[in-house]
Formats: structure tokens, sequence, C-alpha cells
């Protein structure tokens, strides 16, 4: 089968060829699109490998229409590995790309991303708005710094319906309702974000925050919060500490029940407290580095029924633990009938727990 650049060297060569392959419509993963005044590139992801096509810059911005891919002919200078290197071509032209790239293949995901450094104010907000006029599913700023201004305008433009990454250095004051609203949201610089920022998330598909003032303490507040929550949260969240920080699991599950794998240490499994009106109750949480990635299941469509079941039981033996010594606090010994049935209850849980449990340390 052809590779991404293959089929674009071919409807290169012949306005006709291109019809003909824009009928066939190659499947495509992802589509993501460059745009900054050095090197502007598109990617091609496929399932199996990515390829780029990539504009080397020019002293002339040649700001001829590009309507068919075989005005690229001429541009064409060599492929290197994977990808294709062409001769530059203006930033108005790549849009012109993505709408032939979208009649010539398949694809479910387009992503956008701007060189905020590469790019004045007025070009950065003009592409912008031709972006926000297009069908597409991420968009993603890369620069070495955003103001709050920029940024608050930025997020009162974006479809929540969006993803987001941001790969810029953020005012520590930065705030907005909808920073922490979108399915999937990536941050290189989060020190600007509070824990109770994160209480606020809801049916979230991902978080990725890299740089954070995050403790051990604040991850354990965030886990206590997620157990006891009364709606789902979010998916996959990971979390970089702050900078020296070491990881204290006896910290991070403080006051939580927590499994670990036997012969994985490094994978702790937790299940939510209140599970009324959820879906996600089952947690995995593992630790890299300075890392806490938290992912979250509903164990009744991920074939986690195990971890739920071993966790299920070992939150109702915590339970009756309690009970017993609340009854001895209370009462001084004195309810012996109603002490041993939660005693006989007890061992009936513990002896379950011995038969299900095979894998883990409670």
């Amino acid at each position: 089968m052809m590779t991404p650049t293959e089929i674009i060297k071919l409807a290169m060569s012949d306005f006709k060829m291109e019809l003909i392959l824009r009928n066939r419509k190659y499947k495509l993963k992802a589509i993501h699109i460059q745009l900054g005044s050095i090197n502007p590139q598109i990617g091609l992801d496929t399932s199996n490998e990515f390829s780029a096509v990539v504009f080397e810059k020019a002293e002339i911005d040649d700001r001829n229409p590009v309507i068919k891919l075989v005005q690229l002919r001429d541009r064409y200078q060599e492929d290197s590995d994977d990808d294709m290197l062409l001769n530059h071509v203006s930033l108005e032209n790549m849009f012109s790309l993505y709408s032939s790239l979208d009649r010539l293949f398949s694809c479910p995901f387009y992503d956008w991303l701007l060189r905020l450094d590469e790019l004045d104010l007025d070009e950065f907000w003009k592409f912008t708005k031709r972006i926000l006029s297009l069908e597409f599913h991420r968009f993603s700023v890369n620069g070495e710094s955003m103001s709050n201004d920029l940024l608050r305008e930025l997020m009162d433009k974006l479809p929540e319906k969006a993803e987001l990454s941001v790969n810029s250095g953020l005012p520590l004051d930065y705030n907005h309702p909808k920073a922490l609203k979108f399915p999937v949201i990536r941050y290189t610089d989060a020190r600007w974000v509070k824990i109770e920022d994160l209480f606020s998330i809801r049916n979230v598909d991902l978080i990725r925050l890299e740089r954070t003032h995050f403790d051990c303490g604040d991850v354990n507040r965030f886990l206590n919060y997620w157990s006891e929550c009364d709606e789902d949260m979010i998916e996959d969240l990971s979390i970089t500490l702050k900078e020296e920080t070491e990881i204290d699991e006896q910290a991070i599950f403080k006051n939580l029940i927590v499994i670990s794998g036997k012969n994985s240490g490094s994978l702790v499994f937790m299940k939510a407290r209140n599970t009324r009106n959820r879906k996600f109750v089952v947690s995995k949480l593992e630790f890299r580095d300075k890392k806490v990635l938290l992912s979250t299941w509903d164990p009744f469509k991920k074939d986690r029924l195990y971890e739920y079941s071993v966790l299920k039981l070992v939150h109702q033996i915590r339970d009756c633990e309690e009970n017993i010594q609340k009854m001895e606090n209370d009462f001084r010994g004195l309810r012996d009938t109603e002490k041993r049935k939660l005693q006989l209850e007890l061992e009936e849980l513990e002896r379950k727990l011995t038969v299900l449990n095979r894998d883990f340390v409670v």
C-alpha cells in the first residue's frame, strides 16, 4: 500500500490522477498542519507511520494560490526518509492545501498548530479566524510566552468540543472559566492551576499538566475529591509535580483504600467511594519520575471487573472493621451479640477476598 507522501506525489504528477485518487479516498488517522514563517509543514498520520510534507523557507513569499496539487510539482526538492521537502508556499496557500488534502484523504481528525513566535499578532488572529471557520478537532499554540489578554481572547473564541494544546509560558495569575473544560487539554506550563480548579472538571477525556506547583498533598486532596464526587470527572490525568518534590505514596494515599500489584508495585488501583450516577469508578495510578498518571475506567465495559471486585471487598472489610471499632468505642464492648455478628461478617468477607485475590497487595 502506498504511503501518504507517495499518494501526494502521484497526485502532483497529473491533475487527472489527482481526480482519480480523490475518488479512492485513502484513509488517514490524522492531519497535522503547522503554520509559521519557518518551515511550515503538514503531518500525515496513519495507524502505522507518520510522515510530513515540509516547506523550506524562501526569500520570495509566493502568493499565487495553489488550487491543484499538480502546482506543487515544480516545488519538489527531495524525499528525506518518509518526509517530502518542497519549496516554500505562503501560509495562505496552506489553507488551499488543507482543502486539497481534505478531498484526497478520508480523515477524522484535523490538528492546527500556530507557532506564535513566528507570526505577528495580526497574522495569528487572521489565521485563527480562518481555522475557526473550518472543521477542526485540535487547536495548538507553540510559543515562548502568551499574555493573559491573548489567551483569554483565544479561550473566548474556541469551541469547547475542540481539543486544546498550549506549549507556552503562561502568567501565574492566568485563569479562565473554559481553561479546563475542553475534552482534551495539554498545558506545558500549568503553574497557574490550583488544585481547586481541578475539582470543577466534569466528563473530561484527558488533561496533561507538565509544569505545576502541586505536591503529594495536593494529589491526595484531588484523589479524595474524585472518590467522593457525585459525577464522573475525568478519564486520564497526568500531573508533573513541582520541582524538588519526591513521590511519597504514603502522603498521596492518605485516608484512601488502595491495592497494588504483587509483580508491579508501581501500579496502584483504587475504587471511588461514591459510585452513584458514575461509570468511571475504578482508577489506576502510576508514578514515573515526578509524574503522577491517573486512568479511570468503567469496570463493566473495560474488562476491569476483577480489580473492581477485589476493591469492593476491601472497602466492605474496612467498613466492617470501622463499625466494630465504633461499637467498641461507643458501648465499651457490651453489645456482644451485635459485635459477634459483625465479626462473623468480617470473617466471611476476608474469606471471599482470600479466594478471589490472586494478584494484589492489600
